[in-house]
């Protein structure tokens, strides 16, 4: 059963083709993708969510690789399909230093596989808390600042965790189907 509708830029609103027409400006898309395509029938659900995650990915003091990387092994963990493939292939597109089969072992614990330095904590951190928020401890705030990491930036991780949960739950509920570029990692 196909869970959602998608709205095409021809067949939108004018409020929600200036959300399109934002995200893809913001991003440096030359077309919409299926997860705003889905919430094309409301302008006012579509600028919510284009607006939490442009708020979240395109500001703020961490690089837009890293906040890539927690997007994708949060979404990864929690079974999300469609955000895994999605931010696989935005971390990919951002990081020439990774592959596709870095991405895969890494979601299948490879033990061969490691990740470099600059994502390797801050992955250990957002795994912790996609799992459970609950269990953090004073320790695993010490082991980013330990790396370099502040308080404030220790916050907008878990920012970007929230907002990858969010977009899970969004994407995985409806079944979205992947945009054509993007390639399945789960």
């Amino acid at each position: 059963m196909q869970r959602y509708t998608l709205t095409e830029y021809a067949d939108a609103s004018s409020e929600t083709r200036a959300v399109f027409d934002d995200f893809m400006r913001t991003t440096g898309a030359t077309a919409v993708p299926v997860w705003l395509k889905s919430l094309g029938h409301s302008a006012p659900l579509t600028r919510a969510y284009w607006e939490r995650a442009k708020g979240t990915l395109f500001a703020g003091n961490l690089p837009l690789p890293l906040k890539e990387m927690i997007v994708f092994v949060v979404s990864a963990r929690n079974g999300a399909r469609y955000c895994s493939a999605c931010h696989a292939q935005n971390v990919l597109s951002l990081d020439k230093t990774l592959a596709f089969d870095d991405l895969r072992d890494l979601v299948s614990a490879d033990k061969g596989f490691k990740l470099p330095a600059y994502y390797s904590a801050v992955v250990d951190f957002a795994g912790k808390v996609a799992a459970d928020a609950n269990c953090l401890e004073d320790a695993d705030f010490e082991a980013l600042m330990d790396e370099g990491f502040s308080r404030e930036e220790i916050c907008e991780i878990i920012a970007v965790i929230d907002m990858a949960t969010m977009f899970n739950v969004y994407t995985s509920s409806l079944r979205l189907d992947l945009d054509p570029d993007y390639r399945a990692i789960l």
